[in-house]
């Protein structure tokens, strides 16, 4: 049985979180009127209206500017990636939480929060 994987993530806004994601380099899935989605590490991510992602989780909506409900990782294809898409990121309004910097000494990687404040990790991983 072939199983998929996708992510759905409560937001406020869809033309700006469509316009934050796509100038990030995304691609685009689906746009419909209460969602957009686009592949980001290989995984649809599909970013729902606050009002149709309670329906579906039949629970409200964390508040992320008090608590994290996931922390999403992404790898990078290099350094040069995590650098470029650190300042994309905060000149599209988004909240670099960790600059880039190297970790553990075999990771390099920065973190943001995105629009609606859900937390994301960029990571380049040597073969070291």
């Amino acid at each position: 049985m072939k199983q998929d994987l996708w992510l759905n993530l409560p937001v406020k806004d869809l033309e700006k979180t469509k316009a934050f994601f796509s100038e990030l380099g995304f691609e685009a899935l689906r746009d419909a009127p209460d969602m957009i989605g686009f592949r980001i590490g290989g995984v649809p991510v599909m970013m729902v209206t606050h009002a149709q992602f309670e329906k579906y989780a039949i629970q409200t909506i964390t508040d992320t500017t008090k608590s994290t409900e996931v922390l999403i990782s992404v790898g990078a294809p290099d350094k040069e990636y995590v650098d470029d898409m650190a300042v994309k990121v905060a000149a599209l309004g988004g909240e670099i939480f960790s600059p880039p910097a190297d970790i553990q000494g075999w990771m390099y990687g920065c973190a943001f929060a995105d629009l609606d404040g859900h937390r994301w990790n960029l990571l380049y991983m040597s073969d070291h």
